[in-house]
């Protein structure tokens, strides 16, 4: 909670909602920070460049999708649907993740670990069964697992490793590599880059000062640009200063779509007409907060109290309760969260408000587009 704190905190800072002599001082820091971080970083594409540091193939395509800045801009969604995508022309695809956040054990068993090398490859999912839980594989990685019937997901620091096991025990000829633009170790045919159509490089500055994870000028690297959250018809400046970054790479447009409801405590589906007009709760950890909220608002719901969290917030049942009962007091006739967060709940205690997530999903922002035929198209001009 002490590290939640501080983090939402230092999220204030960047969006400027805190001011004072200390704040100066500490954004003067950030300010420093970054510039070593940019050194850092810049320093590492150089030896990669140079071959000193060994960017290793693998016998199957590797598609990366990943994005330049620190969380929110929907890879998740993305990777499900293109790893069904592929999965649907008869490629055997694997899915690996880093499994950010996830639950690793005891500081022993880490450490052993850094000293014998690399972390053993862990199996989320081998297509059938779901063997490891949210805390374990971490949110996404389990999201993944249990939305991709038929699809492996594993998990490891080390891609590489991952790969090889993939290939060698799971007889992938596909690797999806989810949150992996910056993994330069794992030689990839496909560099697909995600960017929010809403802030796409929030305040322009580099980690820690902003929340770009690297400058805007190596999108050069992408392949295939995906807009994000996308508005039709309100992205040509975007996609200008997108091209001034690279002029080879495709650009398409897409935005999330929600799809239905599902309640959390029965697992029943539910219309979107449920929530039109109603008084509704909302619960959130994830990276965009307030994107959710307009998004249920855009569904005819009154959102009436928020709860928020930090990014991958592991849920106690104390706190879901506390949420529950605020939410009733204030009136709220059904409590909404989304389904990255469900599976970070523990077990709901019962109650007479229900719980639903919001499901959704990767579609193109044109109507007259379809997402999965744009993506396929593209895949073909590449010979993949």
């Amino acid at each position: 909670m002490i590290r939640e704190r501080i983090e939402r905190y230092y999220l204030k800072v960047l969006m400027g909602r805190k001011t004072g002599f200390g704040v100066q001082v500490f954004k003067a820091f950030l300010t420093c920070s970054s510039l070593l971080y940019l050194a850092v970083i810049q320093l590492r594409f150089f030896l990669y460049r140079i071959r000193v540091f060994r960017s290793h193939s693998v016998t199957a395509w590797v598609i990366s999708v990943g994005n330049i800045t620190l969380g929110g801009t929907g890879k998740t969604p993305v990777v499900e649907r293109l790893a069904r995508l592929l999965h649907s022309r008869g490629r055997k695809v694997a899915v690996i993740s880093r499994g950010y956040r996830r639950k690793t054990g005891p500081r022993w068993r880490r450490f052993q670990e850094k000293i014998l090398g690399a972390p053993t490859t862990r199996i989320v999912s081998d297509g059938k069964n779901i063997l490891l839980n949210s805390r374990v594989a971490g949110d996404e990685p389990y999201l993944l697992a249990a939305n991709l019937e038929g699809i492996p997901v594993l998990i490891n620091r080390n891609r590489v490793k991952a790969a090889h096991y993939a290939i060698r025990r799971l007889k992938a000829d596909t690797i999806i590599l989810d949150d992996g633009f910056q993994h330069l170790g794992l030689k990839r045919d496909l560099d697909i880059v995600l960017v929010d159509g809403r802030h796409p490089f929030g305040n322009r500055r580099l980690f820690p000062r902003g929340i770009l994870r690297e400058p805007p000028r190596n999108l050069s690297r992408a392949d295939l640009i995906l807009i994000t959250k996308a508005e039709e018809g309100k992205q040509e400046e975007l996609k200008g200063e997108l091209r001034k970054f690279n002029r080879q790479a495709e650009i398409l447009e897409c935005r999330h779509n929600p799809v239905y409801l599902r309640d959390v405590r029965t697992s029943i589906k539910a219309s979107l007409e449920l929530i039109k007009g109603a008084k509704a709760a909302t619960l959130a950890g994830i990276a965009d907060p307030y994107g959710f909220e307009r998004m249920l608002r855009e569904l005819g719901v009154e959102v009436i109290y928020s709860r928020r969290f930090a990014d991958h917030h592991f849920y106690t049942q104390q706190e879901l309760i506390d949420t529950l009962n605020k939410a009733s007091r204030r009136g709220a006739e059904i409590l909404l969260t989304t389904e990255k967060d469900a599976v970070r709940f523990p077990r709901l205690p019962p109650g007479k408000l229900p719980v639903f997530f919001l499901r959704v999903r990767i579609d193109s922002v044109r109507e007259e587009e379809d997402f999965g035929r744009e993506v396929l198209r593209f895949l073909r001009r590449r010979n993949l």
